[in-house]
């Protein structure tokens, strides 16, 4: 008769570093979209270009 292992005896590292740097990496990816998209509106630049310059 096998018998139930119950302990996790996986090699593998944690995943909540990466999983914590995707999601602060993915959050400043908003933010930095956001300002752009605020500058762009609040400048009244009418072209995307406009931004650059």
């Amino acid at each position: 008769m096998g018998t139930i292992n119950t302990t996790d005896e996986d090699d593998e590292e944690s995943d909540t570093i990466p999983t914590i740097t995707s999601i602060l990496a993915f959050v400043l990816a908003i933010v930095i979209i956001a300002i752009g998209i605020m500058t762009w509106t609040l400048n009244d630049i009418n072209e995307i270009g406009g931004l650059f310059s």
